[in-house]
């Protein structure tokens, strides 16, 4: 299992030491090797994607994502797993996923545009004639009243048209704008491409399988599904699919069979990884919407770790905090911490800190100060310019984590 996680932890660009001068092409060369980096808008600290690249790269200028996204037309926006950018050669992979949405989407939003076909035509005449547009384009239809607060897209069906667009391929995301959207028509974005350079479906089934195999290092045919899902949980490889293009992949040499103690389920790994000799020494945060560790299944396989997303959780309820972030240690996730920037006094606030039961004991000095060196370097790529630790759990870990915190500016 060990061998497993390292095979996995270097796949996912996790194991030495971060690069002390990034550039964008080393950020660029990361969302390759990753396939997908998920985007989330929670901003108690630098929102998940930007915490993905700076696990992997150290601090660097936000900015750079943006950027290959606009200007570069590098990467692109889409439901590759859940919303989120991946590489722009990877496009022909998920057109077919575009193409049908309006027949694969749920009942209810097949329903809705089927009613509002005119409304969807608007908008694309709209973009047509006007350009590139963001949901503020469109004005709230008359006497719409205030917003529901558990409807996504607001008091406008135009917001809901825009995501359809989008989810069916006519539009694309041109760039963001502070976080917000702005959508242009495909053949703009994307000018050289056509359907008629779509691959064959064995094609992309196996590109996708590689990918994913490539970027995990270790897979069950399950990892497999999870990993690209197109349109919320439908897989971008069906699932009875999967073996078969997994056993393609070892006729190729890509893959070799494996076992891995404690997995009951078929175990593939990629020759890539082989070929590498990973030695994890790394100490860094994770988002909680981190491709080692979003698929909550694998990684309590994997590590043994329960994770569980508590933003949505009422206050009361919550066991380890609003946002609490994995602690990556070597090859083990051995606990986790709450953070929270609070931007206008430059704090950055420890708000709970948790080890995993197991580790109780094994929290020695070198951990404490990788760890305070870690936390130095999250305070800066977040813009504070100070650390405060609150509630511990054991309780002893708050002394440890505060001395090497002090100790690590002197």
């Amino acid at each position: 299992m060990r061998q497993a996680r390292r095979l996995m932890i270097g796949s996912q660009l996790l194991s030495g030491p971060a690069p002390k001068r990034p550039t964008k092409q080393q950020m660029l060369a990361t969302i390759r090797q990753l396939g997908a980096v998920q985007i989330d808008s929670i901003s108690v600290v630098q929102r998940s994607h930007h915490l993905v690249l700076w696990s992997r790269l150290g601090n660097h200028p936000a900015e750079w994502l943006d950027q290959l996204l606009g200007d570069d037309k590098e990467i692109f926006e889409y439901w590759v797993h859940a919303a989120a950018y991946a590489p722009v050669e990877h496009y022909p992979y998920f057109r077919r996923q575009m193409i049908a949405f309006p027949e694969m989407a749920t009942a209810r939003t097949q329903e809705w545009i089927s009613e509002n076909r005119e409304l969807l035509d608007f908008v694309m005449s709209h973009v047509r004639q006007h350009g590139p547009v963001t949901t503020k384009t469109f004005d709230a239809p008359a006497g719409a009243g205030k917003a529901e607060a558990w409807a996504w897209y607001g008091n406008k069906p135009t917001n809901l048209a825009l995501d359809i667009l989008w989810s069916a391929g006519d539009l694309m995301i041109d760039r963001r704008q502070k976080f917000q959207r702005v959508y242009n028509l495909t053949e703009l974005v994307l000018p050289g491409w056509h359907d008629d350079h779509l691959p064959p479906v064995d094609e992309e089934r196996r590109a996708l399988g590689l990918l994913t195999l490539n970027a995990l290092g270790v897979t069950t045919p399950g990892w497999i599904s999870d990993y690209f899902r197109t349109h919320s949980t439908r897989p971008a490889i069906p699932r009875k699919d999967i073996p078969g293009v997994m056993e393609e992949l070892v006729d190729l040499g890509q893959a070799v069979r494996g076992t891995v103690k404690g997995l009951v389920d078929p175990v593939y790994i990629s020759s890539q990884a082989l070929s590498r000799d990973f030695k994890p020494s790394r100490t860094t945060l994770l988002s909680s919407f981190d491709s080692l560790v979003w698929d909550r299944k694998r990684t309590m396989e994997m590590f043994g770790f329960f994770l569980q997303l508590e933003a949505y959780t009422p206050r009361q309820k919550r066991v380890y905090g609003y946002f609490s972030l994995p602690i990556l240690y070597r090859d083990q996730l051995v606990g986790r911490l709450d953070p929270k920037a609070h931007r206008a006094t430059c704090e950055m606030a420890i708000q709970s800190f948790h080890l995993e039961p197991w580790f109780i004991g094994k929290d020695d000095e070198r951990f404490y100060e990788q760890l305070a060196a870690t936390l130095h370097d999250f305070s800066a790529f977040n813009g504070t310019d100070h650390i405060t630790v609150h509630s511990c759990n054991p309780p002893e870990s708050r002394a440890k984590l505060l001395a090497a915190i002090a100790a690590s500016v002197e």
